[in-house]
């Protein structure tokens, strides 16, 4: 796992890119805090929906997921929401990332990404975040400011070739992802290859 002296050296070469860039303070012991983006997602409430069937088509139907833009959003009790980080992240092919969430928030009752913490070699885009209110308030997220998560790095025992990394293959529907639902290149922008 990469310890801050690295982490340091790795986004001043370039290696690990975040648009925008963190302030020098998000870089921690083993860890860079990201913020919330101001892109939230909910799954519609439909009286005659049972159940669903997992499909490739179930995040692409439109019919199902209400999507807002919010500079502050109030995270509910008993709420779930799909979110973003503010940053946009590039990973190298030596590294794989681990999404977690901060101890402040998790005293709250905040659960950050449920069961999908691993973000893979190539990745590039805004990193989903599945959040969940377990608690007892209501919390304030100000998009751009609330330190959300905490991203982790661990280097990886052999490089991935460009086709082995994440965005290479048609099945990665979250690469290049800049909303909380994974269209594949919804709203897609430039985001620079990262230096190897």
């Amino acid at each position: 796992m990469l310890s801050h002296k690295d982490l340091i050296a790795r986004i001043k070469q370039g290696s690990i890119i975040f648009l925008p860039q963190v302030p020098p303070n998000a870089v921690k012991q083993v860890s860079v805090d990201l913020r919330i983006g101001n892109l939230f997602t909910t799954f519609k409430v439909k009286p005659h929906i049972g159940s669903i069937r997992l499909t490739e088509s179930l995040f692409a139907d439109a019919d199902l997921w209400d999507t807002e833009e919010r500079n502050v959003y109030i995270l509910k009790r008993g709420q779930f929401v799909l979110a973003q980080t503010h940053e946009e992240v590039c990973l190298p092919n030596d590294l794989m990332g681990l999404v977690e969430g901060r101890s402040s928030l998790a005293r709250l009752g905040i659960g950050i990404h449920l069961t999908a913490p691993k973000i893979d070699p190539g990745f590039k885009g805004n990193i989903t975040l599945e959040m969940s209110n377990n608690g007892n308030v209501d919390v304030e997220l100000v998009a751009g400011e609330s330190r959300i998560c905490q991203l982790m790095f661990l280097s990886i025992s052999t490089r991935l070739t460009d086709t082995e990394m994440y965005g290479g293959s048609p099945e990665d529907i979250f690469a290049n992802q800049h909303t909380p639902m994974p269209v594949k290149n919804a709203y897609t922008r430039a985001v620079p290859r990262t230096k190897r």
